[in-house]
């Protein structure tokens, strides 16, 4: 999502600075859009006056954000907006050290998949000061059709692992939906149609479908990583009786030895089998 993201950045006038991680082909693309690499995150911090981040997981959050290398090159004043599917926890963590360095911190996950990133029609669940929400707000809108302020740092990230764990349980319900459907000879095209129209649609039922009933499962938003946001909202839980969430966790899991790496609608080809 990062990639489509940051080319909305260029298309709207932004300057943007980058680094290569481990793929060039996203570096290349945005060199050749008109951003400006740099040698390292480090230099890419330092030539930054908003710093945006969108990591796989808190792991990368800690481990790049409060790296010697970017602290560092944290200036006072500095926002950072901190955009990853990670835990409450980690957010309020990376949060209270770029604070103590004088850095402003927007908590600010998103939703609406790698389409939403293309369109630029993605949600924004920001967590953190109003006036710091203010002071990014045409950095967000280039980006994102809804903002949505949620609270204080962690508000963010607490209600993105509602919305995963949402999603998650969505998708295995939608493949069951898909291999009855198919069971009873129903004609996909017909049960969307109806559906969408009657009280058991969902916005995955709609736009997951078709990949279903194709077994298209080309890597969008990947399972792996599905599997690790019904984990957080899971493990935020804690004692409180999730047996849904628990549930599509489990089978997240099973699917994620031999799917991890294909879209999460990928929960459906043992269903649909």
């Amino acid at each position: 999502m990062g990639l489509p993201m940051a080319q909305n950045l260029i298309k709207n006038g932004f300057e943007l600075h980058i680094t290569a991680n481990r793929n060039r082909i996203p570096v290349d693309l945005l060199a050749g859009a008109g951003a400006t690499e740099h040698s390292s995150v480090g230099e890419v911090v330092s030539h930054c006056d908003v710093l945006i981040t969108i990591l796989p997981t808190d792991r990368e959050m800690e481990s790049v954000l409060l790296s010697d290398e970017v602290l560092s090159s944290v200036k006072p004043g500095m926002i950072l907006i901190e955009m990853t599917s990670g835990s409450p926890a980690m957010m309020k963590k990376v949060g209270a050290v770029y604070s103590a360095k004088g850095a402003q911190v927007l908590d600010g996950p998103v939703s609406g998949g790698t389409i939403g990133a293309e369109q630029g029609t993605l949600t924004v669940m920001a967590g953190g000061e109003t006036r710091v929400l203010e002071q990014v707000l045409p950095i967000l809108e280039a980006m994102a059709k809804n903002i949505y302020p949620v609270g204080a740092i962690g508000a963010g990230k607490a209600i993105k692992a509602i919305n995963q764990m949402l999603a998650g349980i969505h998708m295995v319900a939608s493949a069951e939906a898909a291999a009855l459907a198919e069971k009873l000879g129903v004609d996909s095209s017909v049960l969307k149609q109806v559906i969408g129209s009657s009280s058991g649609a969902s916005w995955m039922f709609m736009n997951k479908l078709d990949s279903l009933t194709n077994r298209n499962f080309n890597p969008g938003f990947k399972l792996s990583l599905m599997k690790k946001d019904v984990q957080i909202a899971v493990n935020e839980a804690a004692d409180l009786e999730l047996p849904l969430a628990q549930a599509a966790l489990e089978m997240y899991k099973s699917a994620e030895r031999d799917s991890g790496d294909l879209d999460f609608s990928a929960i459906g080809k043992s269903i649909l089998s």
